[in-house]
């Protein structure tokens, strides 16, 4: 199967993902209800930097708790709902009747004719965790009707509304800070602040060299943005051969109200007056969102926390924020007066000039000339060894990778089947999986095939499950991750361990039962809840990292008085099953 998939992939072309930038045909001065009837103050912004990806939304703030009550910005009907542990947590949608799509995420509850239905999916299904399409029901819903409680489910770190607009028939996320009516309500008279600027040694493609950039703090003297103490900055030491110019804005932004620090919306750079380059976030195309990680400076962003956008592309970036994409600039044409310009969406502005002079034309060697040492993002890549195996497609990662293959033997209480597998740095980005194989040693046959798992030590040697399945004497499994691979099994079920009742525990005054579920390896990829064989609700608490049954009006029905047998069902990933049965008196 992998050789056949190889041969596919080599065979065909690299297709060019750029996309133009195409303005939204969008009424922004419609009159929308406001999610939220407090003052409406943020903590993050439309396509600020997060890790892996823009940020789609408003991060509002709820005063410091949750419940606030959350209201329908217009006509239209309940088209999805989610419930998880992760993510959105409990999130709310409506495909309204003017071509939007509002979100509200990481909610404590739903609005109780929605909270029905949501119940009713979980049932159907005996999952907490669920995601579907509702829309077909033609559930309608009011302009200012409350659909919610907000709340901090999911991957939130604190209560908050995470609110989403969204164009229906293509499913963008748009800025909401485009809609008049919230400006009006989000006051913002703060501008950006541009800490520093940073140049780069970039190829024809826009890739980075390795080693070749400088960064420059930006003071604030007299008024006046200064960098390099107001005098020329001389590149020469940047200068290789068949190469260009690139530029990074380190920028962020903040609205009243608030101490967050938030993205930029929109940035120019300009060189002697002509503008080369121009970054405007007004939508996002959820399908590239992902491909941030080659917007921003990547390694700034995870070392030293900050917020670097590049003022040009390199040719596998598909972001539809570029109104004009160019940035790249000779060496030759490298001397003049730059203005970099930053705006945010209530067109609060601020800007820096410097000049660039620089004397010598003398070029270092361009490091991508050896082409045994590098593997580029815009072709199929492999790597085929006797034990070790992998394929990337197209655009797998972002810039020229430096293979370092390496095979070591494991420590024995790494429990590894076989050797240990690398061929490049941690912390390099990975746009999507790619595919790796590793062979099962001949002295391991014996092992259970379907038990038998590919995993990976991270950058702080914590092992981290890939996955896979057993196919010809090889292990074929999907990574989005670099680091050290190896063979795993896993055999053991996962442990369920209660925390507050246990056999022959009288229960009558519980509110919920509390559990822990735990699992070695491959992860806890199911789990029910049943009494006397009636399934119920029970719940995951990310931040407690508790399993929880509610002993609501709903679980209470299937008690009777007396004793009752609580069944609990945990199965990993690789389909290893415990069930435990605890008596308990009601």
């Amino acid at each position: 199967m992998f050789k056949t998939f190889y041969l596919i992939l080599f065979l065909t072309s690299f297709f060019a993902l750029s996309i133009d930038y195409q303005p939204k045909n969008i009424d922004y001065n419609q009159n929308l209800f406001p999610p939220m009837q407090i003052d409406l103050i943020l903590a993050g912004n439309f396509c600020e930097i997060r890790s892996n990806h823009f940020h789609t939304g408003l991060d509002i703030k709820t005063q410091g708790v949750e419940g606030q009550k959350l209201y329908a910005i217009e006509d239209g009907y309940i088209s999805r709902l989610r419930v998880s542990p992760w993510g959105y947590g409990n999130a709310i949608y409506i495909q309204h009747n003017n071509g939007l799509t509002s979100v509200y995420a990481h909610c404590k509850n739903f609005a109780p004719f929605i909270d029905s239905l949501v119940y009713q999916i979980q049932k159907n299904y005996e999952s907490y965790v669920v995601d579907k399409n509702v829309l077909d029901l033609k559930i309608p819903v009011k302009k200012g009707e409350i659909i919610g409680y907000s709340g901090n489910s999911g991957s939130s770190s604190a209560p908050h509304l995470h609110f989403e607009i969204r164009e229906t028939k293509t499913e963008h996320a748009i800025n909401p800070l485009l809609f008049k009516c919230y400006q009006k309500l989000i006051k913002d008279t703060t501008k950006p602040i541009i800490r520093g600027i940073k140049f780069y040694t970039i190829t024809k493609q826009g890739y980075l060299i390795p080693g070749k950039e400088k960064y420059f703090y930006v003071k604030m003297i007299k008024g006046r943005l200064i960098v390099n103490n107001g005098k020329p900055i001389n590149l020469d030491d940047l200068l290789v051969e068949n190469t260009y110019l690139g530029i990074g804005l380190h920028a962020l932004d903040k609205l009243d109200g608030a101490h967050n620090w938030c993205g930029i919306y929109n940035s120019k750079l300009y060189k002697d007056g002509v503008l080369l380059h121009e970054q405007l976030t007004e939508y996002m195309d959820f399908s590239f969102n992902r491909f941030m990680n080659t917007h921003k400076d990547y390694y700034a962003f995870k070392q030293q926390n900050k917020h670097i956008h590049k003022q040009f592309t390199n040719h596998i970036n598909p972001l539809p924020i570029y109104p004009l994409n160019g940035g790249k600039i000779k060496w030759t044409d490298r001397n003049g007066q730059y203005t970099l310009s930053v705006f945010d969406v209530h067109q609060n502005n601020i800007r820096i000039t410097f000049k660039v002079d620089s004397k010598t034309d003398e070029f270092a060697k361009n490091p991508f000339l050896n082409t045994k040492k590098y593997i580029y993002p815009d072709t199929v890549n492999y790597i085929l060894k006797d034990n070790f195996q992998v394929l990337f497609e197209p655009v797998s990662f972002y810039e020229p990778l430096e293979i370092r293959y390496k095979e070591t033997i494991p420590d024995s209480n790494l429990n590894c089947i076989g050797k240990i597998y690398s061929f490049t740095d941690y912390g390099i980005p990975v746009q999507k999986k790619y595919d790796v194989r590793i062979k099962l040693p001949e002295n391991y046959n014996d092992l259970p095939k379907s038990k038998l798992a590919i995993i990976y030590f991270d950058n702080k040697n914590k092992v981290k499950y890939v996955g896979g399945h057993y196919i010809d004497d090889w292990v074929e499994g999907r990574a989005r991750a670099f680091g050290q691979f190896s063979l795993m099994i896993d055999t053991l079920p996962p442990i369920i361990k209660t925390l507050d009742f246990y056999n022959n525990k009288t229960i009558t005054k519980y509110k919920t039962l509390e559990l822990i579920i735990q699992d070695n390896l491959s992860g806890v990829k199911t789990y029910k809840a049943y009494i006397n064989d009636n399934w119920v609700l029970m719940t995951y608490n990310r931040k407690k990292r508790k399993y929880i049954i509610p002993l609501d009006s709903r679980s209470k029905l299937h008690l009777i008085k007396g004793e009752n047998i609580v069944k609990i069902v945990a199965i990993d990933a690789k389909k290893n099953i415990t069930k435990k049965e605890i008596t308990v008196i009601y």
